[in-house]
């Protein structure tokens, strides 16, 4: 009985010291409020491009997607997906009004979670749609407004983008974590 009742107070202790520590990290991590406006109303429409082989020429690196345009394989690239049609974004920023249009043949890795965490964290679940935005902030958009956000706003916005698409809080602030500190290497300015 003194063993069940010390279990039980271990237990109890460990998911208080849990829940505190995510009240805290919740509190310290979440970045100011981005009102996200559309991400609901459609979806982009992306198709997957597998790596080339270094020594492919340019005719084979070349493939016709769904939408019938013409698209040239980047000879350096992972397996990437691109968008079929350009996706338009609404959201408010710091009372700041954005529209911005994310460009067919835009490419995306989605969240480049790294192969440990994914069986926690899938790539491919309602991270999609802040990952595909993320990537198009953190990839040097030609779009002036979209160049004007900052990597910490880009941040922002991908946190605020998962939460409208119901990805869990958790989880939410464990990516947004995440890019903070190891998405630097990857922002292209």
């Amino acid at each position: 009985m003194y063993c069940l009742f010390v279990f039980l107070s271990f237990l109890i202790a460990f998911f208080l010291v849990i829940a505190i520590l995510l009240y805290i990290a919740d509190k310290l991590a979440r970045p100011a409020h981005v009102g996200i406006g559309n991400l609901l109303d459609h979806a982009p429409a992306f198709s997957w491009i597998n790596r080339p082989n270094s020594n492919w020429s340019v005719e084979k690196r070349t493939v016709t997607l769904q939408n019938g345009q013409t698209y040239i394989i980047p000879i350096d690239e992972p397996g990437h997906f691109v968008l079929l049609y350009d996706w338009e974004v609404k959201f408010t920023m710091d009372k700041v009004k954005y529209v911005l249009t994310i460009p067919a043949q835009s490419t995306t890795d989605f969240a480049s979670i790294p192969i440990l965490l994914q069986s926690f964290i899938s790539p491919l679940s309602n991270t999609v749609y802040a990952a595909i935005l993320h990537d198009y902030f953190y990839r040097n958009p030609q779009n002036q407004q979209a160049r004007a956000i900052i990597r910490a706003d880009a941040d922002r916005i991908f946190y605020w983008c998962m939460l409208a698409r119901g990805v869990w809080k958790i989880t939410a602030i464990g990516m947004y974590i995440g890019v903070r500190i190891g998405g630097g290497g990857s922002y292209q300015r």
